[in-house]
């Protein structure tokens, strides 16, 4: 769909000629999709004022930082928001930062690292938007999801401004909430169909202490760059159980002790990702290691703020997993594969590799509850994957689900991959459908999944299990859209 030359111009004006493009050669290298024009606004005005055209010319829109989700409908006008990318305060005494859509989370955490502060970087990695909602390594100490957004500047789907929390009352970024009621589940994209309505074009990130080093000192190349000096004041181990229930036992006593920075579910599988070079060694790494593993397990990292602090939580990690029969991976032990993991799992560059890649492809459920509850879930998922991986139509990653404690064990997160090649028909329409089915029962089972779901999928089965917020959000999205400028594809909406 090509934009007529009174509506191309209108929106040069705005953002200068430079930065808007409806060359069909040019905007296939974003997707796919046929869009209308792709531009670039430089800052929250012009932002609005793109916004309020698309508007007048009843042009959907949607925005992207740096990656993507959702559906891209035909004629789209894609705001690439990439000249926005200014980390335009960091507050070390309220402990926030304020950045642009554009900037990374390793742009942020690099300078938070030398003020003795961090980020929860979330789990898609360290090259997406510093303002991504979501959940990652880091959760266990750094709260998780929306919970670390604070103030917020937000363009409506009509092209107004709101200044959400304590922006909109005092002109401080430090609150995300009041006075009065507060919109950030409205704009957080929580719940299907995971989108926020118009675009958010600042936000304030809470920020958290960071017992490490100012700048990692690191050797080698990547993917496995290890440090060349080790921090005397961290740890990184990864331990196995006999059993689920053991693994879980250890995971609420070192949330009640609150002795780890990080604690992750990992499995075999993805410590063999993030220490291997390619995927042939990642095979080979992921054999040996699946011998030595005695069942479950888990990859934490301690950091103390003095030495006499982490001699403390190394000894009650260590006593609560010995309580519970747990053995260390010696080859988690080694200063270079530990080197390894501590520098990939704090800076969430581990992402890059983790347990999908020898598959070509992945889909993943990722459910949210009370951890053991989702775990068991998560048993009942890969019992379902063991027919697909007998017909070779996906891959055997030995397991395949991990999870993780969310802010010291209050809540947990389970999510379990399913990795086949995508040149593939038939595993792409059996992946389907196991995740179609795995994620309908989560859903049965009173789990929160589907994250991505279609219109259809919202009306019938997501909406109805969770209180039926669907039926408002049309509601209210009729009321910030009167345009209809927002895409939502599916089948039509339901009304109350």
């Amino acid at each position: 769909m090509a934009l007529s030359s009174e509506i191309y111009r209108a929106f040069a004006d705005v953002v200068g000629d430079e930065n808007i493009c409806d060359d069909p050669v040019m905007m296939a290298a974003y997707f796919k999709t046929d869009f209308a024009a792709v531009i670039m606004p430089k800052d929250t005005v012009e932002v609005q004022a793109v916004v309020r055209l698309c508007n007048k010319f009843k042009l959907q829109f949607r925005p992207i930082c740096t990656g993507w989700t959702g559906v891209f409908v035909p004629g789209t006008v894609l705001l690439d928001l990439r000249r926005m990318d200014k980390i335009v305060e960091i507050d070390e005494k309220s402990m926030c930062a304020v950045v642009e859509p554009y900037v990374t989370s390793a742009q942020l955490q690099a300078e938070l690292f030398k003020r003795g502060l961090n980020t929860n970087i979330k789990g898609a990695g360290a090259q997406c938007s510093a303002m991504l909602r979501g959940h990652g390594h880091l959760d266990q100490s750094c709260g998780a999801d929306d919970r670390n957004h604070l103030a917020v500047e937000w363009v409506t789907p009509d092209g107004e401004l709101v200044k959400m929390g304590s922006l909109g009352s005092v002109n401080e970024w430090f609150c995300g909430d009041g006075p009065g009621p507060s919109l950030r589940s409205l704009v957080s994209s929580v719940v299907p169909p995971s989108t926020t309505p118009g675009v958010l074009t600042k936000v304030a990130m809470k920020l958290y202490h960071w017992p490490g080093p100012a700048r990692y000192p690191l050797k080698g190349c990547a993917p496995r760059y290890t440090l060349a000096e080790h921090p005397d004041n961290m740890m990184a181990r990864y331990y196995s159980f006999p059993t689920l229930e053991q693994m879980w036992q250890a995971e609420i006593s070192l949330g009640e002790a609150e002795v780890c920075y990080e604690l992750m579910g990992f499995n075999a599988a993805m410590v063999s990702a993030n220490i291997s070079n390619c995927n042939e060694e990642e095979m080979a790494t992921f054999v040996r290691l699946s011998k030595e593993v005695q069942g479950p397990g888990f990859f934490v990292i301690i950091a103390g703020n003095s030495p006499a602090d982490y001699q403390y939580k190394k000894k009650v990690l260590e006593k609560i997993v010995a309580e519970n029969d747990g053995r260390s991976l010696e080859a988690v032990e080694d200063p270079e594969i530990e080197g390894i993991l501590l520098t990939h799992c704090t800076r969430i560059s581990a992402s890059v590799r983790e347990t999908f890649r020898p598959g070509g492809y992945f889909k993943s459920i990722p459910v949210m509850g009370q951890r053991d509850l989702t775990i068991r879930w998560a048993i009942g998922a890969g019992q379902a994957k063991l027919p697909l991986i007998e017909k070779g139509l996906i891959a055997d990653d030995g397991g395949g689900f991990f999870g993780w404690g969310v802010e010291q064990g209050h809540l947990g997160k389970t999510e379990i991959f399913c990795a086949f090649s995508p040149m593939n028909p038939e595993a792409w329409k059996v992946v389907d459908a196991w995740e179609a089915e795995q994620g309908g029962r989560a859903l049965d089972e009173n789990y929160f999944a589907l994250t991505m779901a279609p219109l259809d999928v919202i009306d019938e089965k997501t909406g109805p299990r969770l209180s039926n917020y669907h039926l408002w959000w049309y509601k209210v999205l009729d009321e910030l859209d009167p345009n209809g400028v927002i895409p939502l594809k599916g089948v039509s909406k339901l009304t109350p």
